[in-house]
């Protein structure tokens, strides 16, 4: 049961929550182009880009929201599931599976 855990976390859930963080990346960068004017949402492009990361960050981002509300521009919404992400991947995760782990009893 162990490795089972352990072969679910490094091949499936790890790869997915570190494509979560690039996608969160990619959302903040986008968001910063089109704030600062260095592309447009007249460009179709950008406007799907912008639509594919939108419909894929703001299901998570608005329960956040709805507890953090912006302090002016910055959106610390963002930030925290960034966080909370990284809390999950790197020791929520590691953590329970090495509870599963059968102790050896001497």
């Amino acid at each position: 049961m162990h490795s089972l855990l352990v072969a679910i976390y490094i091949y499936f859930l790890s790869p997915l929550l570190t494509l979560l963080l690039f996608l969160i990346f990619a959302y903040v960068i986008m968001s910063w182009l089109i704030a600062f004017g260095v592309v447009s949402m007249r460009n179709q492009t950008v406007r799907q880009i912008q639509y594919a990361l939108d419909s894929v960050m703001l299901p998570m981002l608005r329960p956040i929201q709805r507890y953090v509300p912006p302090l002016g521009q910055l959106d610390l919404s963002v930030f925290l599931l960034a966080l909370g992400i990284m809390f999950t991947k790197d020791w929520l995760l590691p953590t329970i599976i090495n509870m599963t782990a059968p102790s050896i009893g001497y």
